[in-house]
């Protein structure tokens, strides 16, 4: 099995009413933050899994109808969390990113793109087929937070499809997700389907990251805590596809109840990566 190094950088924040992220929650906004993983594999070098907040971001929605995108979710992207500032602080530069793993296609998870010019893309097929139909439709794209100004002008020429990799079993106490698209062909970064927040969200498991198992699932839940009490969020309405979105969900939980040594690590849970930071 080859081992990978996983660091997780927070690239931002919104700020939202806490209960949106899961019932019993306050009717006070808190900050949601967005947040990526920095990948170093052994031979196929530096890769991301999204990420996050931009510059890009703040153009994308300066004008209506995307304004509204901003004005709903305010948007906060302190300097010293840029992306390519924290990338600096590893001694890299845009340049030195291979890969980037596109989870889906909301705002807070690809407002970095343009950043990487020699970056391949992944993502699943079907998200990319939704959100490329949505250019030029800019009010529909809004109301379901996405922004197409934030793909790279060549973008669709560097992307490769997760679905077109070979699958790879998952051990069985990831159950009931049993298969997952070997992304890199070493079994070291597999892409998990994660059904229900967007029309493809790609989750990816690592199994060995540092010495130890870890599963970032996007969105398929906001909070860390609240999926191990089994407390859906409230914003169940804003998901492409709810009934899949409850089996994702249904299924991390068991995971989590079942196996608390595998890190889950939702994209919006500060709770989570602080637990994965203090356990490595």
């Amino acid at each position: 099995m080859t081992a990978v190094n996983l660091k997780l950088l927070r690239v931002g924040h919104c700020r939202h009413l806490e209960c949106m992220a899961a019932r019993g929650g306050r009717w006070t906004p808190v900050e949601f933050p967005a947040q990526c993983g920095l990948i170093r594999h052994p031979t196929r070098g530096w890769m991301l899994y999204d990420t996050g907040y931009a510059g890009h971001f703040f153009d994308a929605t300066a004008s209506f109808p995307a304004r509204l995108y901003r004005d709903v979710l305010p948007v906060n992207l302190p300097a010293a969390e840029v992306l390519v500032t924290q990338l600096a602080g590893f001694g890299l530069t845009p340049a030195d990113i291979g890969t980037v793993i596109v989870s889906h296609y909301h705002g807070d998870h690809i407002a970095g793109l343009r950043d990487f010019p020699n970056a391949r893309f992944i993502a699943l097929r079907a998200d990319t087929e939704h959100f490329a139909a949505l250019v030029g439709k800019r009010w529909r794209a809004t109301m379901g937070g996405h922004l197409p100004d934030l793909l790279p002008p060549d973008y669709f020429d560097r992307l490769d499809a997760a679905d077109d990799c070979p699958q790879h079993a998952l051990p069985d106490w990831l159950t009931p997700f049993e298969t997952g698209f070997d992304l890199l062909g070493d079994g070291s970064l597999l892409g998990v389907p994660l059904p229900g927040h967007s029309h493809g969200q790609l989750g990816l498991f690592l199994p060995d990251a540092d010495g130890r198992p870890a599963f970032l699932v996007a969105d398929a839940c906001w909070s860390l805590p609240a999926l191990r009490e089994g407390r859906l969020p409230l914003a169940l309405f804003i998901n492409a596809d709810r009934p899949g979105f409850l089996r994702s969900f249904a299924g991390l939980n068991r995971i989590a109840r079942r196996e608390p040594a595998v890190a889950l690590l939702p994209s919006h849970c500060t709770a989570a990566w602080e637990e994965y930071k203090n356990d490595a």
